[in-house]
């Protein structure tokens, strides 16, 4: 991601493949939890790439950097996702300096396996908007078709 990609990004409202975070917390049990769901939900949704941007005020879309990033931070993040999502989710971490602050970019890549779920939970998400929440049944019939997973020729009609 170069730093004219990332102003673009910045220009816009959190919505169905953009999330602002103001910090890089994925140390605790939960944040992993929540950030993984963010990352399904963004994969789940359709329409292209989704990035998730750390060290910027969601609300404001100020940037206030990132004080410290982990090392190995993106095997780190590939191995949550492969941990907690089934199918795992294709994506990139890269770290770009925009006005002296490091600002961390996740990438997450159109994925053609979708839908992606919670391996805990077994639930499946999706972008309302700028939230994430889990998917309905149609939902989830409307991936499952639209990937070719599912289709109605190969679904029993009951009481016909």
């Amino acid at each position: 991601m170069n730093r004219q990609k990332l102003k673009q990004l910045l220009k816009q409202e959190e919505g169905f493949k953009l999330d602002f975070k103001l910090k890089l917390g994925l140390e605790l049990e939960s944040e992993k939890k929540e950030f993984v769901k963010d990352v399904i939900a963004i994969a789940n949704t359709p329409g292209g790439r989704g990035y998730i941007i750390f060290g910027v005020a969601d609300q404001t879309r100020n940037i206030v950097g990132l004080e410290e990033i982990p090392l190995h931070i993106e095997e780190r993040i590939q191995q949550m996702i492969a941990n907690r999502a089934i199918p795992p989710v294709p994506v990139k971490w890269e770290v770009v300096v925009l006005e002296g602050k490091k600002v961390g970019v996740v990438t997450i890549f159109k994925s053609m396996q979708v839908p992606h779920q919670m391996i805990q939970t077994g639930a499946f998400y999706i972008r309302r908007g700028s939230t994430t929440d889990k998917a309905g049944r149609h939902e989830i019939a409307n991936m499952l078709q639209q990937f070719g997973m599912l289709s109605f020729e190969n679904v029993p009609c009951r009481h016909s």
